[in-house]
């Protein structure tokens, strides 16, 4: 009995021969990827190796012969930079991004940042110094305002001599549910001689403190 295969059977082949040609595809692109990262960390070894190796001439015709004469100074700066961090990248090689300005950025961290921004998930083949900038202003954003919402205390003063008790309480219990709302801790103090404080002192409304 011949087999004969539906045109549902034949999209579905279709269709995973596609994912499986797509996926060598980014298979074969991240190899690159790795080995262009690679290969910088081997030339930052070999541009090391050669200025601490060379006499000053030595090392200047070393420079022309590559092409990164005085005009260079800045890439075989970066390139030593990030050599000295070898140790560091030779870890994560399959993490880093094949550009070595941004090697270069990563180079700059100290041990402890460079940690911590790994232990984010930062690091990757896709990102660039602009990426590493993002993060640290965004941080530096997050941190002043966990530092304002801890350490700023504001004190304000409300004046209800001349409302009614009931619409006092609602007008601080709506005060207390908007700090509730945002997290800010709140605490309300009564005025000692406020007419009705003996009665209400102990009222949740005006001295609970309200978190979230």
């Amino acid at each position: 009995m011949t087999n004969i295969a539906t045109p549902m059977t034949l999209v579905s082949q279709d269709s995973v021969a596609s994912t499986a040609k797509i996926e060598q595809f980014i298979s074969e692109y991240r190899m690159r990827v790795q080995k262009t990262a690679t290969a910088i960390l081997e030339l930052a070894n070999v541009v090391y190796s050669a200025s601490t190796s060379l006499s000053k001439s030595e090392f200047e015709s070393f420079r022309n012969a590559i092409g990164a004469d005085k005009s260079k100074d800045s890439y075989i700066k970066k390139l030593i930079c990030i050599a000295h961090q070898s140790a560091r990248f030779n870890a994560i090689s399959d993490k880093l991004p094949p550009n070595y300005t941004t090697l270069y950025s990563l180079s700059q961290l100290s041990d402890k940042e460079f940690q911590k921004i790994y232990s984010e998930d930062v690091i990757s083949p896709q990102m660039t110094a602009m990426t590493l900038l993002q993060h640290k202003r965004m941080k530096a954003v997050v941190k002043k305002v966990k530092f304002k919402s801890i350490n700023q205390c504001v004190t304000f003063t409300l004046d209800l001599q001349n409302i009614d008790k009931v619409t006092a309480k609602k007008i601080i219990r709506s005060l207390g549910e908007v700090c509730k709302e945002f997290n800010i801790y709140y605490q309300c103090e009564i005025d000692p001689n406020h007419a009705f404080h003996q009665t209400d002192a102990q009222d949740t409304y005006y001295t609970k403190k309200i978190t979230a």
